[in-house]
């Protein structure tokens, strides 16, 4: 019973195999141009059902844009990291630090250095960076690199101004660790 016509003529001799092979191949390419035929008669869809189709096809677009915008925060985050722990001002808690005074976001924040290092700071040697709210010292150039990735995380110290035409007191010089 599990010889099939197919067989029995090829034990037969009435047929030989390079021809069973051909008719095979010839079945499953017919198999196959079936399937796609039913597959490409798709029905049309009713105007409800196109205007939901595009809306869902809006939302999926809409949520890519606030996932890929999310990844590239993420990548800017860690270029920055990468770039203060790689650059860092190295600093060391000693008994001579005193604090320099700077503003952000309308609040005053202190930063304890050393005498040498606040003279780098005033002296614009040296570029405060706020890295995940800790506050780091880093070289001007890759404080420009940061700002370009993130400009709100480099701290701008306000200009030297020079004394008005009209100050009295435009002869006396204040010293910028005065604290009140």
């Amino acid at each position: 019973m599990g010889n099939s016509l197919q067989d029995q003529l090829l034990k037969a001799g009435l047929v030989d195999k390079d021809k069973v092979n051909k008719i095979k191949k010839q079945k499953k390419v017919q198999t196959r141009k079936q399937r796609s035929v039913k597959g490409a008669a798709k029905p049309k869809l009713s105007p409800e059902q196109q205007r939901e189709r595009a809306e869902k096809l809006e939302r999926d677009r809409e949520l890519n844009e606030r996932r890929n915008e999310a990844r590239r925060q993420r990548e800017i985050a860690a270029e920055v990291k990468q770039l203060v722990n790689g650059n860092r001002h190295p600093r060391s808690e000693s008994e001579d630090d005193r604090p320099f005074y700077f503003e952000i976001k309308g609040k005053v924040r202190r930063l304890y250095v050393s005498p040498k290092t606040h003279a780098m700071i005033t002296s614009g040697k040296l570029v405060i960076v706020n890295a995940n709210g800790v506050f780091e010292l880093v070289p001007p150039d890759i404080a420009e690199k940061i700002r370009q990735r993130n400009p709100s995380l480099v701290v701008d110290l306000p200009e030297e101004q020079g004394p008005d035409e009209d100050d009295p007191y435009a002869q006396f010089q204040v010293p910028d660790d005065l604290v009140w």
